[in-house]
């Protein structure tokens, strides 16, 4: 094994202390699901609680600074601007007398499981329009009160990243919107110092429906410190000015005031070192401006403002001396009185404080302001989750019902109601969150981690609520027991980390994924609005997850290494359950690699540090255990690592030279890539195959796709900024040639404003090969792989520029599925070719994408029949109006193709422009067998 000159217990030391000058991190609480399973959140654990934050930093960072570009967002996001969409490609190929093929990316959920969700409000105008922002799933817009959703930002150019949200409350301003950017702390695309910023604040003029960023927030030109408002807590206007429109906004090191609608800013409180990282606003409708500021700076504090320009200190005596964040809470029945809460590690109760100040006169400073300091009363219903935790400021809430000023809603990784301001703690409710059985199961339709609520205009007793779960509303917040509804009715936001499929099943629709807090869940349907079910109970962050042949079992995992196998039964509910995490394994990454041989599903391959495990047969394991097994498990004691930690694997579905022997591939947190033989086998050694011409500074290798028609043909991903990302070969790793092509931008040493990629895949088609890429900006492929690869870009306006962190793909039917991290599953069919003696029928009816595709003057559509049937070929308009029959008639089983001329049914040449073909076969009695529907397009 390849030694590295430090340890890894250096390396992550050095990872924590970059990691907390940036940040501080709090513990978080473990989860249990029905079945008993414990599980916890995704910020990491009680022992490690920046685990996950620490492994987004290792794979996304620099390594030759050790830190996450800054502004990297905007710089990639502007990059991938200069790489060609498929579409663009297939009509420049065209041109050129050549074919391209388009894929048609389909939206398959879940449309039923939001994202984290730190912007919420309701229009004033019209309560039945909702906006909502999700941390890297953009804005989005519902004009039925959450009943349906619509984005409302573009996918390709519009930052994501929507952390806060306000409406001009003004009679004749209602459409005027302001949404801030950039979260920073907190963010599953980011981690320690992985800086995913924002991009200023955005503006729409007409209700939401579109919106374009302040110019005058934007810089797009990083620097060591770029801009203030590449991290913006919260914005806020005054209702009370006739005369000019004003904006407030709350961002990282200052409170930045405008009178103009955003047009010009300057810094009325902060903006000059040191600054204060958390910074927060509020203001009454007499423009009255409440404004706190983190105890780093020399403005630290609480401050009262009746003009945004001259200011008063109100912290009241007392107050702990260190504090970060401080949320405001104005009560719109009676605005004198307002309710702070704040992260207190130097004080309060359970880390944090709680205080009510009533304004009385003058400036609100000494005898004109009234103080009382309620943090003894903080929620505590014991552990383990009953006690009010912020998890270090990253979900923190206060809000006061509209018609009650006695009535404040607290919101941390649970929601809390009291009915007094918590005066006491005997009226104080926990109504969200975890549920109040406080076994760490969840709160029925509501979510872990409260970031943002809002009350109908109409009705006080109706609250929206944001969380890391997406949206959820209740009729009656004074209820005794408070119910919810979740509101993600396609508010397609949900984070995923990993995706699995059926890899032997032709034509099954069951798709597996892990998700960012969300657990993993599941689908049986190709419908983009069908229900996901779960998730899985084992709950906490969705890690790998894998479905066996057949799907037999399904396997997943959640954060660290802990991995459960699950049956279901007919209804698609979990039937068994067992954990299968091998006795003694140690060191697991925060989203841990595990595999499944291709050739036996009941074989697995799970990373352990610096070690790799096998099971020889899963299915041995017993049902219905949460302990670790030793059923099966060994480890290859001739491999284990030195320095460095298993990052991922690769295997193939067909062995190097013939043999029965499975080949399996391994990359580490520093840069290696290791290969095993004969994996059969745990006694054999690894063969280091790490390309000479690899990056030098220990990068991360988040993924090996291997071919799995020939597994000497591999892609090595490597996920950091500022290194070449892509390497392939075609020996086993023997030599390696750096594909990055036009991914990587000047300079091309890797050290410019390319993307991060996260995973490929090597498909086989029948028209050659293509291979996917997933990357921070979208989801890339090419037809061939060269030193000067030309990679475009899949699903630019349906996928779009979302990071895309797995793919998954199966060879007998071409399905290939991409989970992106806020923008849901999607899924296309590529045409495969699948190794078959000529004279063995189709197993099924198949309807291949034509080929070429755009194409002119001709295309060629082909399709596959498993029994003689009667077979009809009708091409239609995109208005659905038949143009041409080009088949009616029977045929024998076989694979059949049929050629259009772009002509319809009179021999007229038809126009440019988007077409469909339906397949229908028909059996004895004329029962129909099998019917499908392609799209194409015809370029002229």
């Amino acid at each position: 094994m390849k030694r590295i000159m430090w340890s890894v217990g250096i390396l992550l030391l050095f990872a924590s202390v970059t990691a907390l000058w940036y940040f501080q991190f709090n513990s978080t609480s473990p989860r249990m699901n029905s079945i008993g399973i414990m599980e916890k959140t995704e910020k990491g654990s009680g022992e490690d609680p920046e685990a996950r934050a620490r492994w987004e930093w290792k794979r996304v960072r620099s390594p030759y600074t050790n830190s996450v570009p800054e502004n990297i967002r905007a710089k990639e996001l502007a990059f991938a601007q200069s790489i060609p969409t498929k579409e663009e490609f297939a009509r420049s190929s065209l041109q050129k007398g050549q074919a391209a093929q388009l894929f048609t990316w389909t939206r398959r959920g879940p449309a039923n499981v939001g994202g984290r969700t730190r912007a919420l409000a309701i229009d004033v105008s019209n309560e039945s329009i909702i906006l909502a922002g999700g941390v890297s799933g953009g804005m989005w817009r519902s004009t039925d009160g959450g009943a349906s959703w619509t984005r409302a930002t573009s996918l390709a150019i519009d930052n994501q990243s929507v952390t806060c949200l306000t409406q001009d409350t003004r009679s004749a301003k209602t459409n005027i919107w302001y949404y801030g950017t950039g979260e920073y702390s907190g963010s599953s695309g980011s981690g320690v110092g992985a800086f995913y910023s924002g991009d200023g604040i955005f503006k729409s003029t007409d209700g939401g429906v579109n919106w374009s960023v302040l110019s005058t927030t934007s810089t797009g030109i990083p620097q060591s410190f770029d801009n203030f408002f590449d991290y913006v807590w919260n914005v806020a206007t005054d209702p009370s000015n006739g005369a000019q429109d004003e904006v407030y906004a709350a961002t990282y090191g200052a409170l930045f005031r405008s009178t103009n609608g955003g047009t010009s800013w300057a810094a009325t409180r902060g903006g000059s070192p040191t600054y204060s990282p958390f910074v927060d606003v509020a203001v009454t409708s007499a423009g009255v401006v409440y404004a706190t500021l983190s105890s780093e700076s020399t403005t630290k504090g609480i401050w009262r403002s009746t003009d945004g320009v001259t200011w008063a200190n109100i912290t009241p005596a007392g107050f702990p001396s260190t504090y970060r964040r401080i949320v405001i809470g104005i009560a719109p029945s009676d605005e004198a009185q307002v309710y702070f809460l704040a992260e207190t590690p130097s004080g309060g109760t359970l880390n944090h404080s709680f205080w009510k100040y009533t304004y009385l006169s003058g400036d609100g400073t000494g005898a004109g302001g009234s103080w009382v300091n309620r943090s003894a009363n903080m929620p505590a219903f014991g552990a383990p989750v009953g006690d009010f935790d912020s998890q270090a400021s990253y979900d923190l809430i206060v809000k006061v019902k509209p018609d009650n000023a006695d009535v404040v809603f607290l919101g941390g990784t649970n929601l809390y109601r009291s009915t007094d301001g918590y005066a006491t703690t005997g009226n104080t409710t926990w109504i969200g969150g975890y549920a109040t059985a406080n076994n760490v199961s969840s709160y029925a339709n509501q979510h872990a981690d409260q970031h943002s609520m809002a009350f109908l205009p109409s009705n006080a007793s109706v609250l929206f609520a944001g969380h890391d779960g997406g949206i959820s509303k209740t009729t009656n917040n004074l209820a005794s027991t408070v119910s919810w509804s979740f509101l993600n009715n396609g508010y397609y936001s949900t984070q995923f980390y990993t995706v699995a499929i059926d890899h032997a099943t032709s034509g099954n629709n069951v798709i597996v994924g892990g998700m960012q807090d969300n657990g993993t869940w599941r689908v049986n349907s190709t419908s983009g609005t069908a229900a996901w079910s779960g998730p899985f109970s084992i709950g906490g962050d969705g890690a790998y997850c894998a479905v066996a042949d057949g799907r037999t079992f399904y396997y997943v995992s959640s954060q660290n290494g802990n991995v459960y196998r699950y049956t279901l039964d007919g209804g698609f509910a979990e039937a068994t359950w067992t954990k299968v995490v091998p006795t003694g394994a140690a060191n697991f990454l925060f989203i841990n690699p595990l595999v499944l041989d291709p050739n036996n599903s009941n074989v697995m391959y799970l990373a352990g540090g610096d070690r790799v495990w096998r099971n020889s047969d899963l299915s041995a394991i017993p049902n219905f255990s949460n302990s670790t097994t030793a059923v099966n498990w060994s480890q290859f004691s001739n491999a284990v690592l030195s320095g460095e930690a298993l990052a991922s694997f690769g295997i193939g579905k067909t062995a190097s030279g013939g043999g029965a022997s499975t080949r399996l591939y391994f990359g580490t947190d520093v840069g290696n890539v290791y290969r095993f033989d004969n994996a059969s086998n745990t006694s054999s050694t690894a063969t280091d195959v790490t390309g000479a011409n690899f990056p030098s500074s220990a990068p991360y290798v988040s993924c090996l796709a291997v071919n799995p028609a020939n597994d000497n043909e591999v892609i090595a991903v490597f996920s950091n900024y500022e290194v070449q990302s892509l390497f392939y070969t075609t020996n086993g790793g023997t030599s390696w040639t750096n594909v990055s092509g036009n991914m990587e931008a000047p300079p091309f040493d890797g050290s410019g404003d390319g993307p991060s990629c996260r995973w490929a895949a090597i498909v086989p088609t029948t028209q050659g090969t293509t291979y996917f890429v997933g990357t921070s900006v979208g989801l890339y492929s090419a037809t061939a792989l060269s030193g000067s690869t030309t990679w475009v870009q899949e699903g630019a306006s349906t996928i779009g520029n979302v990071i895309v962190d797995m793919i998954d793909f199966r060879t007998s039917d071409g399905l290939v599925v991409v989970g992106t991290h806020a923008n849901g599953v999607f899924s296309t069919n590529v045409v495969v070719s699948t190794p078959r003696a000529e004279n063995t029928l189709p197993t099924g009816y198949v309807l291949n994408q034509n080929y070429p595709n755009p194409f002119n003057p001709s295309t060629t559509i082909r399709y596959s029949l498993p029994e003689r049937s009667h077979v009809k070929i009708t091409v239609f308009d995109a208005a659905g109006r038949e143009i041409s029959i080009l088949r009616n008639r029977e045929e024998n089983a076989g694979k059949h193709e049929v050629q259009w001329d772009a002509k319809d049914a009179h021999g007229i040449s038809v126009a440019s422009g988007v077409y469909f073909y339906t397949l229908t076969a028909l059996g004895e009695g004329s029962e129909v067998k099998f019917t499908r529907s392609e799209k194409m397009t015809l370029v002229k």
